[in-house]
């Protein structure tokens, strides 16, 4: 056995024996350098990665945001133009049925008032009591 030990650090494959040995710890090196660049790639890249999933979500907010503000103004103003409408036809509905508009009626009140107010003018001589507006005297 010695004779081999012998054989295995002297002789003619001596020198290839440490170039593989130098080989193999250089190669351990890079391998633990490729490992730990690797994985600082890899960290970059998954943080690229969520960077850009990131800015997606806000650009996805951002256009949720508007479609929404869109979409409201839009109901805003079909709810206008309906409204317009339905009042624009109940207007053309009263008309027919010859009914009093709510301002036909205050004018009624406003002058049935007035009147009231002249008669119990007239029948008190002046000293009467005034009564209020819409209040009938007994």
């Amino acid at each position: 056995m010695a004779a081999r030990r012998n054989r295995r650090t002297s002789g003619p494959l001596r020198p290839l024996r440490q170039a593989l040995l130098r080989l193999e710890k250089d190669g351990a090196k890079v391998i633990a350098r490729v490992r730990k660049e690797a994985g600082a790639f890899l960290a970059t890249r998954q943080q690229r990665a969520l960077g850009e999933l990131v800015k997606r979500a806000q650009r996805l907010g951002t256009d949720v945001e508007r479609r929404i503000r869109r979409g409201r103004r839009d109901f805003e103003a079909r709810a206008e133009r309906i409204l317009a409408d339905v009042e624009r036809r109940a207007s053309r509905a009263v008309e027919r049925l010859s009914l009093a508009t709510r301002s036909d009626v205050e004018r009624l009140e406003r002058r049935l008032d007035a009147r009231l107010a002249e008669i119990e003018a007239k029948l008190g001589g002046g000293d009467a009591k005034k009564s209020a507006p819409g209040t009938f005297l007994p």
